[in-house]
């Protein structure tokens, strides 16, 4: 009996030993572009308004992964405790000519492929006011991996 469970353990060791040292043929999983899930700190933390959060005028929009970034790079009325193991703050600012204080937000947050990239889609609705200004937007993103990014792409419409 004992020599049947040596020669049952080697065989199961050299199957092991023995597997593929590439990818054994399989070709890597197609990148399908697809709808990405958002949240908000509207949503997730009651934040009521957020259209005046202030970041560092890099004219570009920042990911945020830690608190204390959060808390040295972004201020405003609402600044919650954010849960950093669930998600990244994608924030920034729009220069707007007109329609600042009035203005609404939408978006769209895709796996665009075949470059297998994030891409968040802001589209800023000019209001109705006369207002010059500036218009913040926001998104909390899924986790992402340390050096993942994400492309935003801001529009400005009437």
């Amino acid at each position: 009996m004992r020599q049947l469970s040596t020669l049952s353990g080697g065989l199961l060791l050299a199957l092991g030993l023995s597997g593929c040292g590439t990818d054994c043929g399989l070709e890597p999983e197609p990148c399908e572009s697809r709808q990405l899930t958002i949240s908000s700190l509207e949503a997730e933390y009651g934040c009521t308004n957020t259209r005046y959060l202030n970041t560092e005028p890099t004219g570009a929009a920042l990911i945020v992964r830690t608190q204390a970034e959060f808390d040295q790079r972004v201020s405003g009325a609402c600044h919650p405790q954010i849960d950093f193991t669930k998600y990244d703050l994608v924030v920034g600012q729009q220069q707007q000519l007109g329609g600042a204080a009035s203005s609404s937000v939408t978006y769209d947050y895709q796996l665009a492929c075949p470059a297998n990239e994030r891409v968040l889609r802001v589209v800023l609705k000019m209001g109705v006011t006369n207002d010059l200004g500036s218009r913040s937007y926001h998104a909390l993103v899924p986790k992402l991996a340390p050096t993942e990014t994400v492309r935003v792409i801001v529009e400005v419409t009437q």
